[in-house]
């Protein structure tokens, strides 16, 4: 049976999709006795004149078994060398099947329209989740433009049901999904709210999509860093939510007169860089780096996706709108799902991990895949590459690896250094420009990390943010870089051409990092700032670093 609730917040009618009985009970309780209106009945048209896409309400779902027609294309979770692709080169989905399939996880989705009556995703859909920040066509957060069809697709390669004899299977099958199209109706305020809507209920947010990939430094409202630290620090019980963004296709967002490729980072985004978002890059059938990839250090590690798109394979499949499948899907939009359904599939194998856990035993699992790149270390027992991250995402060993994971603790219990004090340190220090020659001229600073400039000891860095402000009038010539104790290098940004002048750091800019992850605070900490173009000098003007960890 189908039931509409009124959101008691709100005053909006919403849909429960097929609510048992005991869930009308809870509803009148919940609204004084009212709250439950007549569903429309199946075979209702749900139409808005002004949508290119329209739907009629369904009936009953009937039970079906059987194989996924077109599993053989899901060369992402298990990689026989089709679509020719390298044997391996997949996520290593089936193994950790046999271990779950992430049933009693909720995910929601915040992307554009999600068809939540498409057949291969309905009965993942969980009743009355989901919310219309669009059109309010009955509640539902349906597709309407031709173009808003990227959610359905997402949300395929993250639960589509698998054994129910029609299309695909999701990497967590099993597990719940929700419907937050807020891409519909982009607010900074819609943002905020669906990203800790129903946060005691939703283990995992995920998001495909960001700032635009340009090498342009893009500031976001103080409202998302508000909800992310809410999200961690009360959801789920006060074990966190768990947040997934894409790092962006920005790898080759332009070309110089040279006809060499100008790369946005994921550290631009403001989406990005803050502790608590974890972000995912993107890798292709043979494990490696497509043309369009970004990397950043604020980025955990990478899922695959398409290569090359100007051949015909190497796609993702997918569900599409209409009730259909696509063979097309690429770039960090069906990367990022996949990572947030292999979450799925860890706290369903343990549900007491933290948010603070999750990175760590993704990072700690993941596997290193183009073995032969010479970027490859291994530093604290985890390998890292900065074109890959901590490597490509490993279901199985993820898995495996939450189910024994003794947590390192919630927000409650999360250190934090800030060795040059509230206010950073002012150096003014001049830029000098690469020379005709090409001879770069680094400017450096250093603090160093002690008892008595961080009296709380950090043992074990999760996450590190550095604060860095500079006057200049071309910010795209400069390459930001922060160097370890160890002799670690955090890429922080990198120098680019831009339509305009990239952005401005006068008024400081925080960067992310999680390059060093398991490295102690302790020691010598340099910043290192270099012009790489001539034509436009500046002055470093101050910074700052703070360090999160145990």
């Amino acid at each position: 049976m189908t039931v509409y609730s009124k959101d008691c917040q709100t005053g909006r009618w919403r849909p429960l999709i097929w609510a048992p009985a005991a869930a009308l009970a809870t509803l009148l309780a919940s609204c004084g006795g009212s709250g439950v209106s007549a569903p429309p009945a199946p075979g209702t048209e749900l139409n808005d004149p002004s949508c290119f896409y329209q739907y009629t309400m369904p009936g009953s779902i009937l039970p079906r078994i059987g194989p996924d027609p077109l599993f053989s294309s899901l060369w992402h979770l298990q990689n026989t060398g089709q679509d020719g692709g390298t044997p391996g080169e997949d996520i290593r989905a089936l193994p950790a099947w046999s271990m779950n399939k992430g049933a009693g996880v909720r995910v929601a989705l915040l992307d554009d329209g999600l068809e939540i009556f498409h057949e291969d995703l309905i009965s993942n859909v969980v009743a009355g989740g989901s919310h219309d920040y669009g059109r309010n066509r009955y509640g539902f957060p349906l597709p309407c433009e031709i173009d808003d069809d990227h959610g359905t697709q997402v949300a395929g390669v993250l639960a589509a049901h698998d054994g129910n004899a029609v299309g695909v299977a999701g990497t967590a099958p099993r597990a719940g999904i929700v419907a937050f199209n807020v891409l519909t109706n982009p607010r900074v305020s819609n943002i905020a709210n669906a990203l800790t809507r129903d946060s005691q209920l939703n283990s995992i947010y995920s998001a495909s999509w960001g700032s635009t990939d340009d090498g342009v430094l893009h500031r976001v409202d103080a409202a998302f860093a508000d909800a992310i630290d809410l999200g961690t620090s009360s959801g789920r019980g006060g074990k966190g939510s768990i947040y997934v963004f894409a790092t962006g296709n920005g790898g080759c967002f332009s070309m110089d007169a040279n006809h060499v490729c100008q790369s946005d980072n994921p550290n631009f985004d403001g989406f990005l860089t803050h502790r608590g978002v974890n972000v995912v890059c993107a890798v292709d059938n043979h494990g490696l780096a497509p043309w369009w990839a970004e990397s950043g250090a604020n980025t955990l590690l990478c899922a695959p996706s398409s290569g090359n798109e100007t051949e015909p394979l190497g796609y993702i499949t997918t569900t599409a709108v209409n009730n259909g499948y696509t063979h097309q899907f690429s770039g960090t939009s069906s990367s990022t799902p996949m990572v947030a359904g292999v979450v799925a599939l860890m706290l369903a194998a343990n549900p007491n991990l933290s948010w603070r856990d999750v990175p760590l035993v993704l990072a700690h699992s993941a596997r290193r895949n183009d073995p032969t790149d010479p970027g490859w270390s291994t530093n604290f027992g985890l390998n890292y590459n900065e074109r890959y991250a901590f490597g490509v995402v490993n279901a199985e060993a993820a898995v495996a690896l939450a189910t024994s994971w003794t947590s390192v603790g919630t927000s409650a219990t999360l250190r934090s250094c800030q060795p040059l004090g509230a206010g950073g340190r002012v150096v003014n220090i001049a830029l000098p420009d690469a020379t005709a020659g090409g001879v770069l001229s680094p400017r450096t600073d250093t603090v160093t990390v002690d008892g008595v400039s961080c009296t709380t000891p950090i043992n074990k860095i999760e996450y590190v943010e550095v604060q860095f402000s500079a006057t200049h009038p071309y910010s795209g010539d400069l390459r930001v870089e922060l160097v370890s104790p160890s002799g670690l290098t955090s890429v922080l940004a990198n120098s680019r051409g831009c339509s305009d002048s990239c952005g401005s750091y006068s008024t400081g800019w925080t960067f992310g990092s999680v390059r060093h992850l398991e490295e102690a605070a302790l020691g010598s900490w340099t910043m290192r700032v270099t012009d790489e173009q001539n034509d436009d000098d500046g002055t470093w003007v101050s910074w700052n670093i703070r360090f999160w960890g145990r």
